[in-house]
């Protein structure tokens, strides 16, 4: 019995890791995400993405780092957004020298 136990309990974790892997450029704050896509569709662009998972809309303020400068503040645009109720939009694009870029939400009204 434990044995079959301590079988689904890891696949569990596996799971759960495998799940977490995938959303690792994620970043969320009350039910808005944003996600950055590289090399999307072929293009050598990296793409932010926002993502609206409330069924209401919101307004939302997005900071983008092309360059991964973020704690300096060098090199970064900051966005205010409106979504539609479980909307989503390309916020911004860029062809970056190297992979490292980040979009993070800032706030949600």
């Amino acid at each position: 019995m434990f044995g079959k136990l301590s079988v689904r309990i890891s696949v569990s974790v596996v799971a759960a890791v495998l799940g977490l892997g995938s959303n690792a450029g994620a970043n969320t704050l009350s039910k808005v995400s944003t996600r950055i896509i590289p090399n999307w569709n072929n293009t050598r662009s990296d793409v932010c993405f926002i993502h609206n998972s409330n069924n209401v809309q919101v307004s939302a303020v997005v900071s983008v780092f092309p360059m991964g400068t973020a704690a300096f503040g060098i090199d970064s645009w900051t966005f205010p957004v409106f979504l539609d109720a479980f909307g989503s939009a390309r916020l911004f694009s860029w062809t970056p020298p190297r992979r490292g870029g980040s979009c993070k939400v800032l706030s949600v009204q």
